[in-house]
């Protein structure tokens, strides 16, 4: 079954919406809390972002304002002919199918004048697709709420047993990132099937 109508045009579906907004920051030092939107298929137009960051320290009142440049990227993982696995960027010419595999993969670089001690980077994962066991870095938190973060697998009650959440409810992957320093990019990435 081939999925047109959106996918065929992402651009005019997404146009006001933003990828990256800013949730918090605050530690002795610096930290940083970005927030992304993964969407299917990604706009190529509305990849390469800087985002202002907003961070308190104990030492000074006053915020000082970070940046952090971001980037999201979306590819059909593919075989080629060789039995080779390939990752075709998926644009606004893309048809995508049921079943259909595709890894977002999110570059963050910091742009602050200091190291970032902690990071912590949010993908939203779109409703059109299931997350797969596929999370880079290991040892992500998950979220079937979009709020409320665990790490993974993330349990729950079901008859009275404590059981897996299965990964098509999920709706957010979050990752803690240590010591990044000046002009380092972070990347971290999941895969999802197409439903």
């Amino acid at each position: 079954m081939k999925k047109s109508n959106h996918f065929a045009n992402p651009f005019s579906a997404w146009s006001g919406h933003r990828l990256f907004h800013v949730v918090a920051g605050t530690l002795v030092g610096v930290m940083a809390v970005t927030q992304a939107s993964a969407m299917l298929p990604t706009p190529e137009q509305a990849l390469d972002s800087s985002v202002a960051m907003q961070s308190n320290s104990s030492q000074t009142s006053r915020s000082n304002a970070q940046a952090v440049n971001s980037k999201i990227t979306a590819s059909l993982v593919s075989v080629d002919t060789n039995g080779q696995e390939i990752l075709v960027p998926v644009n606004a010419n893309t048809r995508l199918q049921s079943g259909n595999v595709l890894e977002y993969q999110g570059y963050f670089t910091n742009t602050n004048a200091d190291r970032v001690r902690k990071m912590t980077v949010t993908m939203s994962i779109p409703e059109q697709v299931e997350l797969l066991r596929a999370v880079s870095p290991d040892f992500p938190y998950g979220s079937a709420d979009g709020n409320t973060f665990a790490r993974m697998p993330l349990r729950g009650k079901v008859d009275n047993q404590l059981q897996e959440i299965p990964l098509k409810f999920y709706k957010a992957v979050r990752w803690d990132l240590e010591g990044v320093g000046l002009n380092d990019t972070v990347a971290v990435k999941y895969r999802a099937r197409v439903k």
